[in-house]
């Protein structure tokens, strides 16, 4: 089909237009398809936000051309999206459990699943200054925003860290919940919380406060192929990127761990 409306869009430029003319927008219409396998689609975990464009850049010096378009949502809703049919070519998953139910149901490409980090927790208090995390069951701490566990796993991190410290009974009538990291932060930000705990990836590299691994299960986040992709060998290209040294840097530059 595609063949046959291109010789009859041939026929008519030619035969209506200068040759000069003809030619460009033929070649135009010839490099479409070129430039649609050349967008990959990557629905994204919202903790990954503020390195997209510092993956995009890394990846293009491997990849010169191809455009990344990125969509950002809590991981739950990414997977429920991709689960309906979604046109997305690959998931970046912050909760492995998602990804790895839909490799399960067969939505993902089958062996393409792969680790590319592990999250770390942090927190920033009113005022920029750190304190014991104690504090959070002084007076003056009214609110404080995690996101909600039954999304997000650094939510789940969270309430651990908590538990760990001995801290959840006396903090849990203080905590406000965001759907995901974004939202979490973006409440702290506009003034409707004391301190924010959510990932470190989004907060301001100058005022940061790390909660200690040891104190709740490793966030370990996963990336896969989506199996109705109808750009696979691009998207291998760009999961090979994700667990290469140049993709891995940039992942250590925003706080994730290695995987390996």
């Amino acid at each position: 089909m595609y063949i046959q409306i291109l010789r009859f869009i041939s026929t008519v430029l030619v035969s209506n237009m200068s040759l000069a003319l003809s030619s460009l927008l033929l070649a135009i219409f010839l490099a479409i398809p070129a430039l649609a396998q050349s967008m990959l689609t990557v629905a994204a975990a919202a903790d990954l936000t503020k390195l997209e464009p510092v993956l995009d850049r890394a990846f293009y010096e491997t990849k010169p051309g191809v455009q990344v378009r990125w969509v950002n949502a809590a991981s739950a809703i990414l997977s429920q999206q991709i689960d309906h049919g979604a046109p997305y070519d690959v998931f970046m998953s912050a909760n492995l459990q998602y990804i790895e139910k839909l490799a399960a149901n067969g939505k993902m490409a089958p062996g393409s699943v792969a680790a590319y980090g592990v999250g770390r927790l942090g927190m920033l208090w009113r005022g920029g200054k750190s304190h014991p995390i104690k504090d959070l069951t002084q007076n003056w701490v009214r609110f404080v925003a995690i996101p909600n566990p039954a999304l997000a796993p650094y939510g789940v991190a969270a309430v651990q860290a908590l538990k760990y410290e001995g801290l959840w009974k006396q903090v849990q009538k203080k905590i406000v919940y965001g759907e995901n990291v974004r939202e979490t932060l973006e409440m702290f930000d506009s003034g409707n919380a004391d301190v924010v705990i959510t990932s470190d990836s989004l907060l301001p590299k100058r005022h940061p406060q790390i909660i200690p691994a040891d104190w709740h299960r490793p966030i370990l986040q996963k990336a896969g192929i989506v199996a109705a992709s109808p750009n696979r060998a691009l998207a291998e290209k760009f999961m090979h990127f994700l667990v290469s040294p140049a993709g891995q840097a940039v992942f250590a530059q925003f706080g994730f761990s290695s995987p390996k």
